[in-house]
């Protein structure tokens, strides 16, 4: 099958997970994911997706430090990264969230619209979401 896009979603939450093939895979986007920073990272070698769908709270490897080697990756760091943030992010959060300049961020919990929206703009105009 041609998808006019593959993503990959890294986060702990299997309900997170399930909920992005949800959203993208009836808008013809390959969903590839992993449960965690180090098979995430893993999978992004392998295959250099179109975008990223990260979320900042795991175990082990956070998302952070998921982002940071992405970034210092010459071969990934162009990918665009989107962060998945809780609600109650603190002040810190923020400020390194911008310093770090992320490509795009949504805050948990999230309609499917902000995901979509989110991943149009990281995408560029090529690709067009429902």
């Amino acid at each position: 099958m041609n998808y006019l896009a593959r993503i990959v979603c890294i986060d702990d939450e299997p309900a997170i997970i399930e909920l992005v093939n949800m959203i993208f895979i009836p808008e013809n986007i390959q969903v590839d994911s992993a449960y965690n920073g180090e098979d995430g990272l893993a999978l992004i070698r392998r295959d250099p997706p179109d975008a990223v769908i990260l979320d900042i709270m795991m175990p082990g490897m956070d998302g952070w430090e998921v982002y940071r080697r992405i970034r210092a990756d010459k071969t990934l760091k162009n990918v665009p990264v989107i962060i998945l943030t809780a609600r109650n992010s603190s002040f810190e959060e923020i400020i390194a969230r911008e310093r770090a300049g992320v490509d795009d961020y949504v805050v948990k919990p999230f309609i499917p619209s902000d995901l979509r929206k989110s991943l149009a703009k990281v995408l560029g105009s090529h690709y067009q979401l429902r």
